[in-house]
């Protein structure tokens, strides 16, 4: 973390000229984000392609709102539903949403830490809709859920002029344009459940060992190597932006509904990420416009699925001198020496 600049300033000083750091402020700044989320199910079958047998999940989310604090090296994000897509249509299930990251920054490396639940989906393919259901043309799925725990590490080979955290925690600032090369790496655990088979009796004969799955739990190794960079302009003004090219092995167990049987098993993807962000940064305030995108995929017998999430996010915040106390405990708690 950013303890490690205190006493060796030498080896981990970004240059002053391009990278403005605070390590005295404490920051405090609300969010709000627009999500995309779909889990896709496609069976790969000869037989099931023209049969219109696919799914297309989405979570029925309009709005997250949260709230952040930063010092140093540290940066917390919590947030949580507030708003539905639709919320008086009844045709879409009911979804909640709730998520906590922290980040911990050093000037070399960046750590993310990322916990997030999302329950309550609807099939948009009009095709798997439950006929007993008349109040709806959609499948609607309330029972299925997805529950992530991500670690990722991103290492900065031009750490010293060219900050890939300014824009995402704000405990920097980009003073001059520059770009870098980012290596990143990571594990994340998944669990993809539903109280029965997630895929709907229409589509079981299309799905062989897939078909009565109700719970897919997952371990993802990935890594990438990407490239990132900000134009800083109008002194304040910034345009940041980084993309990912990742190697993913994904090893998944899955369980069946009838028996509880299970098997293990494994798949390696590529994928894509990235992110991109419009903002100001001065001393004290700061806001921000962002959009983060993450793909991620598997092959499990004959059926591919597919989990894409898109956010698009405001924040604004502000720093405020951080107060004895804390500047205190954290050099206790850290060992930072004076």
């Amino acid at each position: 973390m950013n303890a490690n600049g205190q006493t060796k300033k030498k080896r981990y000083q970004p240059d002053r000229k391009y990278i403005e750091s605070y390590p005295s402020y404490l920051s405090i700044g609300v969010f709000t984000i627009a999500p995309t989320i779909n889990l896709k199910l496609n069976s790969e079958l000869k037989e099931a392609s023209d049969k219109k047998v696919n799914s297309d999940f989405k979570a029925n989310i309009s709005n997250i709102l949260g709230f952040t604090l930063g010092y140093r090296g540290i940066n917390v994000a919590v947030g949580f539903k507030v708003g539905s897509k639709d919320q008086k249509n009844e045709e879409y299930a009911k979804s909640r949403y709730n998520s906590i990251i922290v980040r911990l920054r050093h000037p070399v490396y960046y750590l993310l830490l990322r916990y997030s639940s999302v329950k309550g989906f609807t099939d948009l393919n009009i095709a798997n809709h439950n006929p007993k259901d008349t109040l709806s043309k959609y499948l609607r799925r309330g029972d299925i859920s997805i529950t992530d725990y991500q670690f990722e590490g991103i290492y900065n080979f031009s750490w010293r002029k060219y900050s890939y955290t300014a824009p995402l925690t704000f405990l920097q600032r980009q003073i001059k344009s520059h770009v870098g090369i980012l290596l990143k790496s990571g594990l994340s655990y998944n669990e993809l459940s539903a109280d029965s088979a997630i895929a709907s009796v229409r589509q079981r004969p299309y799905y062989e060992k897939f078909s009565d799955v109700r719970k897919l739990s997952g371990l993802s190794i990935k890594a990438a190597v990407g490239f990132g960079g900000n134009l800083v302009f109008f002194k304040r003004m910034y345009l940041s932006a980084a993309v990912f090219v990742a190697y993913d092995l994904y090893l998944y167990k899955y369980t069946r509904f009838s028996d509880g049987s299970s098997k293990n098993g494994q798949s390696f993807v590529v994928v894509f990420d990235g992110r991109a962000s419009l903002g100001y940064q001065s001393e004290r305030f700061y806001i921000g416009l962002r959009y983060e995108g993450d793909s991620r995929g598997a092959k499990i017998d004959h059926v591919r699925l597919t989990t894409q999430y898109s956010y698009i996010g405001f924040e604004v915040g502000y720093r405020f001198k951080a107060p004895v106390f804390l500047k205190k405990g954290f050099d206790k708690v850290f060992g930072v020496k004076k």
